[in-house]
């Protein structure tokens, strides 16, 4: 067997999904591939403000999330 190897820069937000491919006479094949994501990093929340009612209530929270990730951001208090 052989490896390859491929640097690609990604200059664009978003999933970029890449695949590895064998060709033999006419025929092609499906060898691997992989999903990427590229963003940004997740700012520092701001602005951060909860409300509970009565004391068995659960609190809601709200704030300002910063610039768009382009990635699936997940926020915890």
């Amino acid at each position: 067997g052989g490896s390859v190897s491929k640097t690609f820069e990604v200059t664009t937000y978003g999933k970029h999904t890449f695949t590895c491919k064998t060709i033999c006479g006419d025929k092609t094949k499906l060898v691997c591939g992989i999903d990427i994501q590229c963003g940004n990093p997740p700012d520092e929340p701001r602005n951060v403000s909860c409300v509970q009612h009565g004391t068995r209530g659960h609190p809601t929270c709200t704030w300002d999330k910063g610039r768009l990730t382009y990635l699936d951001t997940a926020y915890g208090i």
